[in-house]
């Protein structure tokens, strides 16, 4: 392995590189069986500290076929209890760095969960590294980069072998990038900040590498602005990282005093907290989200043939989601809507309640210029028309709610042990065994979750029986 670590990296504080073997690739359920560190400090000296670890359980086969380590090399090995201090000791204050980091961080992070210890780190992922620095290659896993850059003499599968191989390819791209752009890439994956004037020193120490929703705070206890993230940690740095800084996160960056955050079991659960946090908090800097009081829907009604569209507020929505469409944002929004539907499907202004007619069968304009079939002037009857109405506004139709009674999400985030159960019924969330009032947002995102997981909603007979 090269010995001469990039110069400029070191700039940047110390590097640790490391690589583990596991018992499989869930870091909730599965354990380390082997770890390999090496240690770059800022004076350019290395560490190097490997171990076998007793993974309590046993090793699938085909991992040992895989790793090479078998159950009896593991067998009295210490366990991660015994070496935690010295992990700790060489992983404190440094970049946490592997290829695919999220994989290796997540077990390490358990694995001091389970000790009851926490653990957070800045994370490099030298895949997303590969991809950066090099575009145009094809492949970036460690086994491509190892043959693009002619790299050798590395034990592939065993935590030293890979963790050698990784620093020698961040080694290695210091021959073929300037330390100018080595550094400035490095530093954009790590999204490092630049700490607000009044936020204290340790404000960003804390913060968990987990789903959830983060507020910031000025002089009182209004948020000035609420976010979420799939990670907190990486998310809220990026606010105060000057290669990443929107004029917005300027603003906020002089305006902040204090941060809150608030870890979910997954991303769905952050994308409600914060909608619903934003409508109650109504942040300075936050606008798509806060409460809209005019969003509403229109029901259709028939009376003797004639089909009519009346509006109606979301918070009146009935039980019987039946003939309803929207949701729209206010009542001039559906109104544009419907006058769209009536120009592509050539729908009468009068039936419609664009105009009124002066007389009996007297034609609206529509009619007068050729794009209305006459339902005014009885040229089409009223049951027609009806007919035609329904078919053109039938795709904006609420949904059926495709569940007998509620329905449950449950999100598990595996790396942090936390677990949640959310609950809906007609589109709405429920608490307490109670349906909440019609939320667009909320609507929104489970029409958009639906689609990509449907799967992971399952029915409930109780509703009231999940907390």
């Amino acid at each position: 392995m090269p010995q001469v670590f990039p110069s400029a990296l070191l700039d940047l504080g110390d590097f640790a590189f490391i690589d583990v073997e596991t018992t499989g690739m869930k870091p909730l359920q599965d354990r380390l069986t082997e770890i390999a560190i090496i240690r770059f400090n800022s004076n350019g000296e290395t560490e190097r500290w490997q171990s076998l670890i007793n993974p309590g359980v046993a090793i699938p086969s085909e991992i040992q076929v895989l790793t090479g380590i078998t159950n009896a090399m593991v067998r009295n090995a210490p366990g991660f209890y015994d070496v935690r201090a010295d992990v700790r000791r060489l992983l404190e204050g440094a970049v946490f760095v592997a290829h695919n980091a999220r994989f290796d961080y997540g077990f390490i992070k358990n694995e001091f969960r389970r000790q009851g210890e926490p653990f957070t780190a800045d994370v490099l992922c030298t895949v997303r590294l590969s991809r950066r620095l090099y575009p145009d290659a094809d492949g970036h896993g460690l086994d491509a980069v190892i043959s693009r850059h002619r790299l050798s003499g590395f034990d592939r599968h065993r935590a030293m072998g890979d963790t050698e191989a990784t620093a020698a390819f961040v080694c290695k791209a210091q021959d073929d990038h300037s330390p100018d752009t080595l550094k400035a890439i490095v530093k954009s994956l790590l999204k490092m900040p630049s700490l607000p004037a009044h936020l204290p020193p340790t404000a960003l120490a804390d913060i968990p590498d987990s789903p959830g929703v983060y507020l910031f705070y000025g002089i009182n206890d209004l948020p000035l602005y609420i976010g979420k993230a799939k990670h907190l940690r990486e998310r809220i740095r990026a606010h105060f990282s000057s290669d990443h800084m929107t004029p917005n996160d300027i603003r906020l960056s002089q305006e902040m005093r204090r941060i809150e955050w608030l870890p979910t079991a997954g991303e769905f659960s952050a994308l409600l907290l914060e909608a619903q946090l934003v409508k109650e908090r109504m942040p300075l800097h936050n606008v798509n989200l806060r409460r809209r009081e005019k969003v509403g829907f229109f029901q259709l009604r028939e009376t003797d043939g004639n089909a009519t569209l009346q509006w109606m507020n979301a918070a009146n929505l009935p039980d019987a989601h039946s003939d309803i469409f929207g949701p729209f944002s206010d009542k001039a929004s559906a109104k544009k809507w419907l006058m769209f539907a009536a120009r592509e499907h050539q729908l009468c202004d009068h039936l419609l309640g664009f105009s009124k007619p002066r007389t009996a069968n007297e034609p609206c304009f529509a009619r007068q210029v050729g794009r209305c079939f006459g339902a005014c002037d009885s040229a089409e009857t009223e049951v027609a028309h009806s007919s035609r109405l329904r078919k053109a506004i039938t795709a904006d139709a609420l949904p059926v709610w495709p569940f007998a009674g509620p329905a449950v999400y449950e999100e598990v985030d595996a790396t942090n042990d936390r677990a949640g159960a959310l609950v809906f019924d007609q589109w709405c969330a429920m608490s307490g065994g109670k349906r909440l009032p019609f939320d667009a947002d909320v609507y929104r995102l489970l029409r958009r979750t639906m689609s990509k997981t449907a799967g992971l909603f399952r029915a409930i007979p109780d509703a009231s029986q999940i907390a």
